[in-house]
This record gives structure tokens, sequence and C-alpha cells, in this order.
């Protein structure tokens, strides 16, 4: 496993947490009334700088829940709290009726934009548009004007090495060079967490050890709080801990454990988790 990027965990924790979550929970009612449990009291923090990789069996619920750690799904029980702020409950805060629920979605929408950044197996790329707006898009989405928004996107696709590509448009870009638009795109508000779910998924092994050594250098250069779920041993290996799904519950996995991650089969988790990307993120 990589060194922490900057000072010990313990000296790191004493600051607002970019991720915590507690006790969370996701269960399925069935039609005969049981319950299918896919989290089971799931405990995690996640320090400024520190990255940790979560392993575990296909279908384990790996996906459900950093859909929950990023806001784009809520828990059945528990809290997540991010840099500070719970967010579990902030649709509901606002009461009921259409008009109240929508205005919660947009609050928790504005927590997910301003403090988490979001890398997916599939880019989600959007088609009509060219390399810079889509890394500029979330930052618009934010408000910020659309020159500063436009500046930050470029800076930041020169650092993942797509400075001649700012106008392609992605149907025009290789699978690889997508999903660097994609992390640019996940950066551009500066957030102080990163989620990635299987970022190099779809990716033949050359372009996937880049992908993955690209992640690993934003975490150290911007201090940035990472989780990835993952089947990828080597990728596991590079956080600075492994954190294994099984059963529903979450734990440090040993060595023997991560190793084996992506050889079994889970139980179907259904299939109502968000597949596509919101606008905010």
């Amino acid at each position: 496993m990589s060194e922490l990027a900057e000072g010990s965990r313990e000296d790191r924790v004493t600051a607002v947490m970019p991720l915590e979550a507690r006790g969370v929970e996701k269960f399925y009612t069935l039609g005969d009334g049981r319950r299918l449990h896919i989290l089971r009291g799931v405990n995690l923090s996640v320090a400024t700088g520190e990255a940790v990789a979560v392993v575990g069996q296909s279908g384990s619920g790996k996906s459900t829940l950093l859909h929950i750690l990023g806001g784009l799904d809520r828990p059945s029980a528990g809290e997540v709290v991010l840099s500070g702020e719970r967010v579990t409950h902030v649709g509901e805060r606002e009461g009921k009726g259409e008009a109240k629920r929508g205005a919660g979605r947009d609050a928790l929408a504005r927590i997910r934009n301003r403090r988490v950044g979001f890398v997916f197996q599939f880019h989600h790329l959007l088609r009509e548009f060219t390399a810079l707006e889509n890394a500029a898009m979330p930052a618009l989405v934010a408000g910020l004007p659309p020159a500063e928004a436009r500046d930050r996107a470029r800076d930041l696709l020169h650092a993942v090495g797509l400075a001649a590509r700012l106008d392609h448009k992605p149907w025009q870009l290789s699978g690889g060079e997508q999903q660097r638009v994609a992390v640019a795109r996940a950066l551009v508000n500066a957030p102080p967490l990163l989620l990635a779910d299987e970022p190099s998924g779809n990716l033949d092994p050359e372009t996937s050890e880049g992908l993955h050594d690209l992640l690993f250098q934003i975490r150290a250069d911007r201090g940035l709080a990472l989780v990835l779920v993952t089947h990828n041993r080597e990728l596991a290996a590079k956080a600075d801990r492994i954190q294994s799904l099984r059963n529903g519950v979450l734990q440090e996995a040993g060595s023997e454990e991560a190793a084996a991650s992506g050889n079994e089969t889970g139980p179907e988790v259904p299939e109502n988790a968000p597949e596509e990307a919101p606008d905010d993120v």
C-alpha cells in the first residue's frame, strides 16, 4: 500500500473529515414482507489526503455504498457526513409537498456539487459538448461565471494530459481520454472528496495503469480524500487502506481477501441505484 500523502492519519483526523459514514444500512422490502439487506451498519471515515479502496464480491453492494456516500442514494438507516455537514436527511428537512421535496433535492444537489467529485465506470460525458465544455459543466451548475469555469476546466485538462484535446467531442476521444475528461470534470469544483466506481473497468491494462497513476497523483497533489470501488488488485494495493464488503458488513481486508475480491459473485442487488451521473456532478 502507498504511504499517506502528508503526515499521519492521526494528525489529519483532528480536522473536519471529508467523509464519515455512521451505522449506514440499506435494505429492500420484498413482496412477501421480508427484507433484503445490502448494507449492515457500515462505518467508514476518510481523512484528508487518505485513499481507501473498497473490494468485495460482484453484486455485494459496493456501488450502492458509494452512491450513498456521495448523496446519490439514501440509506435506510444511519447517516453520512460530508465535510462536517450531515447530508442524509437534507431533503427531508424541507417538509412535505412536491415543491418542498424539490427544494430538498436541490439542496442536496448543491452539497454534492461542492463537496464530492464522481468518476464512474462509464464516463457519462455529454456527446454534443467538447471536452472543455464537459469538464466545465459542474462549475457552471455551481454558478461560476462561464469564463472562470472554462479556465478551471482548461487547467485541469492540461493537468490530465489533454491539452491538445480541448475542442474534441467524446466520440473523437479514446476510452482513456474520455475517462481523463471525466476526472477533470470531477475536480473542477475542487471538492475535498473524490469517489471512483470501477474507474478503469472499461479500459485495457496499459490505459488502466495510466489512469490509476493519475488518480493517485491527483490525490497527492491536491490533498483529496479518495474512495474507490474496484476489482483491480493492483489499484486496490495503491490505497492506504483496503476495506472489504462482505454480507453487507464493511471491514478491514486481509491481503488474501483483497487478492480474491474479484473472483466471486455475491447476491444480486436490485437495479434501482443511479446509473447515470446527475447534472450537478
